[in-house]
């Protein structure tokens, strides 16, 4: 019995019936003669493209700019009938990587592994087929690119090269909030400092507001007169909630110069504040004041309303 090459490219649910690519009609070559000593590499084994097919292994390759991570299932066929329940595996390939993703050097006609391979969707990531070389032994290399969702049949006669192609476009960050948010409260510890303030982004993008603290421990009197940046931090402390801000201005210490970067964080998680628990954090200049904590007293409120601040606030 000879085997039409062609139906090793797309073996599926209605073509299980598989023979050896062999010129004798029923006996297969021997193991020597189909598998070279040179690709002797297993499940797993790592290359670099670009990557000849080697009878009796399913290789993944894989292009573009993001990684990508394959879902296996293998149906395991003897004598052209499948055995057993499909066996589930997953592989991860790295984006300018070869990866063996199946071997099977089973040499008996209609008897080896059904494969189909299922790329895991990712955000914001195109991903594409954009190579499929088949081999039978003793055939030429040829295309299997257009049967894309198709099983692969793979044993000692068959390999199969698949470059997936995956192009990554990030999202674009998200728009600038417009809303304003009101504070005054008190935290202990490390430091015994009191605060209060407001601070916002108008309608037309411009921040405003202004920030007071009193650090109780040593006095100082800390004033941003102007917020000068206001929006939801993009990482660090309190960033883990939807509705946490961030204000950033230059204060006056003491009544000094304004000339120290101030940079205010802090959630409003509903009322009351203590019970819920808001919270802030604080950095004047190099040096955190109020690490994440839950406030102790007072409140935060976020306005989720967009509005016009007054002119002299704009920036």
């Amino acid at each position: 019995m000879r085997m039409n090459r062609m139906a090793a490219l797309t073996m599926g649910a209605g073509m299980i019936t598989m023979a050896a690519c062999s010129d004798a009609p029923t006996a297969a070559p021997s193991a020597a003669a189909i598998v070279p000593k040179a690709t002797s590499f297993a499940v797993g084994d790592v290359s670099t493209p670009p990557q000849a097919v080697v009878l009796g292994k399913l290789i993944i390759c894989k292009a573009g700019n993001a990684d990508g991570q394959f879902n296996l299932s293998n149906q395991h066929i003897v004598a052209d009938a499948p055995v057993g329940a499909p066996v589930a595996t997953s592989i991860s390939v790295a984006t300018g990587q070869c990866k063996v993703a199946i071997e099977d050097p089973t040499a008996v006609n209609g008897t080896g592994s059904n494969v189909t391979v299922t790329e895991v969707a990712a955000d914001f990531t195109t991903q594409l087929i954009t190579s499929c070389k088949f081999q039978g032994q003793g055939g030429p290399v040829e295309d299997c690119s257009t049967a894309t969702t198709a099983a692969r049949f793979v044993n000692a006669f068959h390999g199969f090269v698949i470059t997936y192609t995956n192009t990554f476009d990030p999202p674009p960050p998200p728009p600038d909030v417009c809303d304003f948010s009101t504070f005054g409260g008190f935290v202990l510890l490390p430091n015994n400092i009191s605060y209060g303030g407001n601070a916002g982004r108008v309608e037309d993008s411009f921040a405003y507001g202004s920030l007071n603290f009193v650090n109780h421990t040593n006095g100082d009197h800390i004033h941003v007169w102007n917020v000068t940046d206001y929006g939801h931090p993009e990482d660090g402390p309190l960033s883990q909630y939807e509705d946490s801000r961030l204000a950033f201005g230059l204060a006056s210490v003491n009544g000094g110069p304004v000339n120290v970067p101030v940079e205010w964080r802090f959630v409003d998680l509903g009322e009351p504040a203590k019970k819920v628990g808001d919270a802030v954090w604080l950095k004047v200049g190099n040096t955190v004041l109020i690490p994440e904590q839950t406030v102790i007293g007072g409140n935060i409120q976020l306005h989720k309303n967009c509005k016009k601040a007054p002119k002299a606030e704009k920036h």
